[in-house]
């Protein structure tokens, strides 16, 4: 059986149990605030990037993983393993996909017979994870790598995520929406609710009012026409445990579900953008049996 190693990178909030469970590894982003950089994960939490977030008077900023580290990263790698595939954040929102494609073809230079897969998702957060995670589930089945990364992939296609956003602050310091948004919105109650559409985060619905917003939530997905309420499969990723668990609550409530499959943390690379208690639900589209 061939050593086949399997990257993501910060931009997939793999919880690191998930990490250790099915042997992926993760590619970090770097972390700014301010004249502070930081290596995600590794020198920052997604716990303590949050306490600095809702300290910070501006955004911080991510930066791309140092090309000399990821060059040293994957270069080991395929010494290491028969195969290395790498799942990156959408080459739409950041540039790390060219940056690994850079260093794959350095590698290979020096060492032709490696062989290193670098997999654009085109996506964020729960859904590369889970897409690794399925890669993984598939080796170990026994399916060849050719046939088992465009099968893991089928995953992306396979579920709808909506985000729901708390505080718009951090839209509007991100430059997503204008301080007059902001204002109105808040004196509203308004919160807005995010998806994944063509390898970015896009506005899809808004949610007026805080107190039945996880029950108003639920009945988007009802109404989504692709959502399989027969499936039963639900992720849910959040920024904060208080609002991940209500959620969770929400839907064993509403969906007669016992638990969701897996729960994930937002990172530094949405995390910036829709701060602290932002919360996400995952759930499978009609016409998929994965």
């Amino acid at each position: 059986m061939k050593k086949i190693k399997i990257f993501v990178d910060t931009g997939a909030d793999l919880p690191l149990d998930a990490a250790k469970e099915f042997d992926i590894d993760c590619i970090n982003f770097l972390c700014v605030f301010g004249d502070e950089s930081y290596v995600a994960l590794e020198e920052l939490s997604n716990e303590e990037f949050f306490k600095k977030l809702l300290a910070a008077d501006k955004l911080p900023t991510t930066s791309q993983t140092p090309p000399a580290t990821m060059y040293e990263k994957l270069y080991n790698a395929a010494k290491e393993y028969d195969t290395v595939v790498y799942y990156t954040l959408s080459s739409k929102a950041s540039g790390q996909y060219n940056n690994a494609r850079l260093n794959c073809e350095q590698i290979l230079e020096e060492n032709p017979d490696a062989d290193i897969r670098i997999i654009d998702t085109m996506s964020f957060s729960i859904y590369i994870g889970e897409a690794a995670i399925r890669l993984r589930k598939l080796l170990n089945a026994g399916m060849d790598i050719d046939e088992a990364i465009p099968e893991s992939l089928k995953f992306i296609e396979a579920n709808d995520a909506y985000v729901l956003v708390d505080d718009l602050k951090y839209l509007e310091m991100g430059g997503r929406i204008t301080k007059t948004a902001a204002i109105v919105g808040g004196l509203l109650d308004i919160k807005p609710v995010l998806g994944i559409r063509n390898g970015l985060v896009e506005p899809l619905e808004k949610i007026r009012g805080k107190k039945k917003m996880y029950h108003k939530l639920m009945e988007l997905i009802r109404e989504n026409p692709e959502f399989d309420e027969n499936s039963g499969e639900f992720y849910v990723v959040d920024s904060n445990k208080e609002y991940g668990d209500k959620m969770i609550e929400t839907l064993k409530e509403e969906f007669g579900i016992e638990n969701i499959v897996r729960r994930y943390e937002f990172g530094p690379i949405i995390g910036t953008h829709i701060g602290d208690g932002a919360v996400a639900v995952m759930f499978r589209k009609k016409g998929y049996d994965l």
